[in-house]
């Protein structure tokens, strides 16, 4: 079909509508979906070939990249990945794509890609200090607790909206969240920031919880607890699913029980709940873009991106 909108122009906000011709439909989803189109195709990671229609010369696209893994423990603490960016808009007609894969703990994540929509992926998690930040809309990596370090910025996005600048304290909002950050005398690990894209929590140094991943369309994980007894690691923040408007949850972390760290939940994704730490392994971000959880031993790894096509 012809493109009826300019660049920039998303759609109308949408109160109901279908997924496609066999589903049932839904209400009170978000305003990034298209207006009258149907969801044709859905790429998830390792997907590269796309067949279009003859006669569909534009597309509508919503991207989200990867989300990053958490950072794999040292003596203080790591902190969760931040979520994957989410774009979206009218492109031409393209015969590929690039839907970034699942990565492991301590890596950030990569882009998606159809024509010229393009979403970038989160940050890592510090392992004893600064996260890192996200590109293109994704969220910046938590603070791996020590002393006055920051959490990752997020990323600006596709569209311009900025990213929340790094911190000390909590994470700041924006189109992707910052990861937390780590002051002197903190007793709980600091929250990462909520977005579009949600950033990864502060892991912590001393004896008490440690941070959540920052809620968003797409979570952060969290950041590992201190070695106190009893401590939390971090919950992942949640997600939505775009298509249903049904909120996507993170994982819960590990309560410890001896003098180690609490391993942190996997922030959920926009096509999948976070999982739980298991262990001395932080959660795996859920599909769509969670952010994973820090680990007591290894990181979570980071949720792979998904492609929605409309025409």
């Amino acid at each position: 079909m012809a493109n009826p909108n300019r660049r920039g122009q998303a759609g109308s906000p949408v109160s109901t509508g279908m997924q496609g011709d066999s589903v049932t439909p839904f209400a009170n989803t978000h305003f990034i979906l298209p207006y009258g189109l149907r969801l044709q195709q859905t790429k998830n990671a390792g997907d590269t070939s796309v067949t279009i229609p003859a006669g569909v010369t534009w597309v509508y696209a919503i991207a989200v990249g990867g989300g990053a893994g958490g950072a794999s423990t040292n003596a203080v603490g790591s902190g969760g990945g931040g979520a994957g960016g989410v774009a979206w808009g009218w492109t031409l007609a393209n015969s590929t794509c690039v839907v970034a894969s699942s990565v492991a703990a301590a890596t950030s994540g990569s882009y998606t890609r159809y024509g010229n929509i393009i979403a970038g992926g989160g940050g890592t998690g510090g392992a004893g200090g600064n996260g890192t930040a996200g590109v293109l809309g994704g969220g910046g990596g938590g603070t791996g607790s020590a002393t006055n370090s920051n959490g990752g910025a997020g990323g600006t996005n596709y569209w311009g909206i900025p990213g929340g600048a790094t911190s000390t304290t909590t994470g700041n909002n924006g189109a992707g969240g910052s990861g937390a950050g780590r002051t002197t005398g903190d007793t709980y690990g600091n929250d990462g920031g909520n977005g579009i894209s949600g950033g990864g929590g502060g892991g912590l140094q001393t004896t008490y919880n440690g941070g959540k991943g920052g809620s968003g369309l797409a979570g952060g994980g969290g950041g590992t607890s201190g070695a106190g007894i009893g401590a939390i690691g971090g919950s992942g923040g949640n997600g939505i699913n775009i298509l249903t408007g049904v909120t996507t949850t993170g994982g819960a972390g590990v309560t410890t029980s001896t003098s180690v760290r609490g391993s942190a939940g996997g922030g959920a994704g926009i096509a999948g709940n976070g999982n739980a730490a298991s262990g001395a392994t932080g959660g795996a971000g859920g599909t769509g873009g969670g952010g994973g959880g820090g680990g007591q031993t290894t990181g979570g790894a980071g949720g792979a991106g998904i492609l929605y096509l409309f025409y």
